[in-house]
């Protein structure tokens, strides 16, 4: 993983929900809390930082201007689950992530702020032909004539997913 993501949040179940979907996305992620977000941040030089708006002590904005001060680069959102008045904000902030949130809009949160770019990539016939069962390894029957995208033998019913997975 080469890109690095900081979270700052007092909610450990959020901070564990984000961490799992960045991890899935490809980014190596650290947790903080507002104390220690700043050395983190320095210590660990993300990429993108999320920061919880509302916590004991701090906003998340004051925050994230204090983390820009010593990462410049770095992009930074700030969670809330409540509405968040943009003009009010610290012009620091790269982007508002409302919680609770689904991977659709967080992909889309970060692609608003370059850090996210959905890689399509389409087979041609060579690569669909090598990727194609063209017997059942459970039961030997021929799936010639079948699309590569089935899921189940239609002779034995195993799961060729699996099967799938494996050999690419």
């Amino acid at each position: 993983m080469d890109k690095r993501a900081l979270l700052v949040n007092d909610s450990r179940f959020e901070s564990l929900i984000l961490k799992d979907m960045l991890n899935g996305l490809g980014y190596d992620v650290e947790l903080a809390d507002e104390f220690d977000a700043i050395y983190e941040a320095e210590q660990f030089e993300p990429h993108l930082v999320i920061v919880n708006y509302i916590m004991r002590k701090i906003k998340g904005d004051e925050l994230i201007k204090d983390i820009k001060s010593s990462i410049p680069e770095s992009k930074c959102l700030l969670s809330s689950n409540g509405t968040v008045n943009r003009e009010q904000l610290e012009d620091t902030v790269d982007g508002v992530l409302h919680t609770p949130i689904s991977m659709f809009t967080l992909k889309d949160s970060l692609r608003r702020i370059g850090e996210y770019e959905e890689k399509i990539s389409f087979l041609d016939q060579d690569q669909r032909q090598s990727k194609m069962l063209h017997f059942c390894p459970y039961c030997a029957s021929s799936l010639k004539g079948f699309s590569e995208e089935i899921v189940f033998c239609p002779y034995c019913g195993k799961s060729m997913q699996e099967i799938l997975i494996k050999s690419n």
